[in-house]
């Protein structure tokens, strides 16, 4: 009996030590559980449940470093994503603002920055109306937070920047105890003033092109008319056929320039350059314009550029200097004198065609290459110009990756000048 009670009572003491050691191991290993999820928790996603020495919770800490594994994986997958963004963003040239359902700006692109010239620490987490000094844009953010309703308008920032903004609204739904659907703001803001600029030159255009095609017409039906009637002396006659003559030619002219604008400015319009010597194309110019200079009793002095070949369309450049000659012409008083002269630089040669003529005003000096631009518009009228021969100028020398200039003096004279890629000596031979 002795021995039976002492045989259960060292069985019960060693029962007793084991669970006790399997207590200790348990909450030694929820302990280090705990410890894990907490890193977890905390952003390290690396970290792991390791084997402690037993095999009774295999199962759950199995389940604990799958699922910091999954984890794992989706923050790398969305951090790549978030990068991705940020760098769209950021190469974007579109401005984009978020606005919150809380009415403060949540992110905002470097293209939106600039258009505003505002940084992004003043924007971040700041209420739309301390931002925007538009009040539509203030009341549309409103009415898209609180209503869903989009809206699309331009936004004048300053003199020359137009911006075309559009709200497009994000249903969020919030969860837990206040569920709910909110609305958030994506402002998209693009940058129109180019696509102005040229639609308001568009209109000048036509504009320009109708009032031009309009005094011709209207002289050849003024005159045509007179003449049906009959009751015409012949000396009258020639003078309103000379008149008839002569303003069709102007249209002719005109409609000329404007095809050969046309050209140069599209797309499809391709210069064909070569090597060519610079002279031959002055002698050229002289030649064909020797007997207006005389008829207007004028003097073309020609001073021989050095041996310079240059990299150009010789047509082309050909149509500038004559372009160039014939505006010095009708602009020099009789007894003038016009001048052509080059200076070799290191990569390009600049030629000049001065004149001693009327001069320019320097508030005109920036916009005579405009198209229809004329400081004296019934002097060009009297000799027949058509106001796009210095727009034609610039455009063949921009397509020949030159620039062209004018320097005035009023009652002085005129230097227009205009530049050429130069071929040097090494690549001449």
């Amino acid at each position: 009996m002795l021995g039976f009670l002492a045989g259960f009572v060292v069985a019960a003491v060693l029962l007793g030590l084991l669970v006790v050691v399997n207590s200790r191991r348990r909450q030694e290993f929820f302990s280090y559980a705990i410890d894990t999820l907490d890193a977890i928790r905390q952003g390290r996603y690396d970290v792991r449940l390791y084997d402690s020495g037993g095999k009774s919770h295999q199962a759950l800490m199995d389940s604990i470093n799958q699922m910091a594994q999954a984890v794992e994986e989706n923050i790398v997958l969305l951090s790549h994503e978030r990068d991705v963004l940020q760098h769209i963003l950021r190469s974007m040239t579109t401005g984009v603002i978020y606005v919150g359902s809380n009415s403060r700006v949540q992110m905002v692109n470097e293209a939106a920055e600039r258009m505003f010239r505002r940084p992004a620490e003043q924007w971040l987490n700041q209420e739309h109306w301390a931002l925007f000094r538009d009040y539509n844009v203030s009341a549309a953010i409103d009415r898209a937070l609180l209503f869903g309703t989009p809206w699309h308008n331009e936004l004048k920032l300053r003199d020359n920047m137009t911006v075309e903004v559009q709200l497009i609204v994000l249903e969020v739904s919030l969860r837990g105890e206040t569920a709910k659907t909110v609305h958030d703001v994506l402002l998209i803001c693009n940058d129109v003033s180019e696509w102005r600029r040229l639609e308001r030159m568009r209109s000048e255009f036509v504009a320009n092109v109708s009032h031009e095609l309009k005094t011709p017409v209207a002289a050849i039906q003024g005159f045509a008319e007179t003449l049906l009637d009959g009751d015409v002396d012949e000396e009258s006659q020639t003078a309103f056929l000379n008149t008839i003559y002569n303003e069709a030619v102007r249209m002719g002219n005109l409609i000329s320039d404007l095809l050969e604008l046309s050209k140069l400015e599209g797309a499809e319009h391709t210069v064909q350059p070569k090597a060519m010597r610079l002279n031959r194309v002055i002698e050229r110019a002289q030649t064909n314009l020797q007997g207006s200079v005389e008829k207007h009793n004028l003097v073309l002095k020609v001073h021989p550029c050095e041996d310079v070949t240059v990299w150009a369309d010789e047509e082309k450049v050909l149509q500038v200097l004559l372009n160039l000659i014939t505006n010095a012409i009708h602009y020099t008083p009789m007894g003038g004198t016009i001048e052509i002269r080059c200076d070799t630089l290191v990569d390009r040669v600049k030629v000049h065609v001065a004149d001693t003529g009327i001069g320019i005003p320097e508030n005109d000096q920036q916009r005579v290459f405009e198209r229809f631009y004329r400081v004296d518009r019934d002097r060009s009228r009297a000799t027949g110009g058509t106001g796009l021969g210095l727009a034609i100028v610039k455009h063949i020398v921009n397509v020949h990756g030159g620039q062209v200039g004018v320097d005035s003096l009023v009652g002085q004279g005129s230097d227009f000048w205009f530049t050429l890629p130069r071929i040097g000596a090494t690549m001449q031979s």
